[in-house]
């Protein structure tokens, strides 16, 4: 054939012979401009999700209270009771005295990280939930970071969290509200109706 043991050029861009090897390298190239492009997209993503996931929990417990309950190297569980019931420690919640009846340095409990993580998750809540009427307060969650903390009541009977110091509450799903039920006695070492002397850790 006429063709048989030439050389056949393969002329580039600006009209001069384009060797086998730039094929190669220009190839490469456009190989790492895609993974470039497509890590930049990713982590778009990754972003857009991580934030419309947490987005109503943000407004909840605001960035630094956020911060705390999913990262604090510390976190207590407090059994709360009847203020005029015992002369131990009291906090303020709603306007009501309440004394802590147990408390217990859960940092390195199993199945903690679980429970912050839910703490910040929109999923984990019912947005649309009536929050009318009293509450009845019987945990505390508390997450401290140095000189700062942050205190969520727990109402297990009605699956309400709130802030404690502040006016913002919101409702539990019910499968969250169980789990809390279970767990934060479990952590305190009680029954569910138990009450024991406090602990200091």
């Amino acid at each position: 054939m006429a063709f048989q043991g030439r050389r056949i050029a393969v002329i580039d861009g600006l009209g001069r012979p384009a060797s086998s090897e730039e094929q190669v390298l220009n190839q490469g190239k456009l190989v790492i401009v895609f993974i470039f492009g497509l890590s930049v997209v990713m982590g778009g993503y990754a972003w857009w999700h991580h934030y419309t996931q947490g987005r109503r929990c943000l407004d909840l417990w605001g960035a630094e209270a956020g911060e705390l309950i999913r990262y604090a190297p510390r976190v207590e569980v407090l059994k709360l009771d009847n203020a005029d019931t015992t002369d131990a420690e009291t906090i303020q919640i709603q306007g009501e005295s309440h004394a802590i009846a147990a408390r217990q340095d859960i940092t390195n409990t199993p199945g903690l990280v679980h429970a912050r993580q839910a703490l910040i998750e929109d999923a984990s809540f019912l947005w649309k939930a009536d929050l009318e009427g009293p509450s009845n307060w019987q945990y505390e969650l508390r997450f401290t970071e140095g000189d700062k903390q942050v205190s969520v009541a727990i109402d297990c009977d009605q699956g309400r969290v709130r802030l404690v110091g502040t006016d913002r509450q919101a409702a539990l799903k019910p499968h969250l509200t169980t789990a809390y039920q279970t767990r934060l006695p479990m952590w305190l070492g009680l029954g569910a109706n138990s009450s024991r002397t406090v602990v200091d850790p």
